[in-house]
């Protein structure tokens, strides 16, 4: 485990790697990160949904994604992903001894997230959903049965995406694409979105390490001079 002392100096010892304008690719990235929002995904079967989820909420700022695996393990398709899923965190839920969806639900809920569940007929058009201070958790369930009751049991509202055609619904990745720019462009409009310099410095480090090749041969190195 490295001190915050040793994580500064290492950054800074990568940091000599990589091209400025890398660097403030980094840094522009960095100021538009979220954890305001957060998105949950419960037993998606297509891989290609999955990581077109995963590359959407990267395209659009949010650095965690909850993936509930009860019945159907996440499996990746790079294709789709185009890199995406390096620069955010997958948090993954697979025990199979337990109720996967209760313990994220609970760990979103132990985090300060209000969780609201997606569903065609739900109370609130997405449109008319308030964001406010509080941190949103968006969940969306598989692709045949939509969000399970234990979902439906934890959230605190569910929300809908107005339809004006004879079908009733939309591909997984449209729709959390547009519930996510929903909500995320009334974050943006009030500004209050950004996550911390702490949490800023911490994606810096991780990133820069992905952005240099063989950063970890370089990172011994350093950390055996630093001893």
């Amino acid at each position: 485990m490295l001190t915050e002392e040793q994580k500064s100096r290492l950054t800074q010892h990568l940091a000599a790697y990589i091209s400025e304008q890398r660097k403030a690719h980094i840094e522009q990235v960095l100021s538009c990160r979220t954890r305001k929002v957060t998105v949950a995904l419960e037993d998606i079967y297509q891989p290609q949904n999955a990581s077109a989820v995963v590359r959407t909420c990267e395209c659009l700022g949010v650095q965690d994604i909850h993936i509930i695996e009860n019945t159907t393990p996440y499996q990746l398709n790079k294709k789709v992903l185009k890199g995406s899923y390096k620069w955010v965190n997958l948090i993954r839920y697979k025990n199979k001894n337990a109720d996967n969806t209760q313990r994220c639900m609970q760990e979103l809920h132990s985090q300060g997230y209000r969780i609201i569940a997606t569903d065609p007929s739900g109370t609130v058009g997405i449109e008319e959903l308030e964001v406010g201070p509080e941190k949103l958790a968006l969940v969306f369930g598989n692709e045949d049965r939509g969000v399970s009751g234990t979902v439906r049991q934890y959230c605190d509202t569910t929300v809908r995406i107005p339809m004006t055609g004879f079908t009733e619904s939309l591909n997984l990745s449209v729709s959390v694409a547009i519930c996510l720019f929903q909500v995320m462009t009334k974050l943006w409009e009030q500004g209050n979105y950004m996550i911390s310099e702490e949490e800023k410095n911490t994606l810096r480090l991780n990133w820069y390490r992905k952005s240099v090749r063989n950063a970890h041969l370089l990172e011994k190195r350093f950390l055996e001079d630093l001893r």
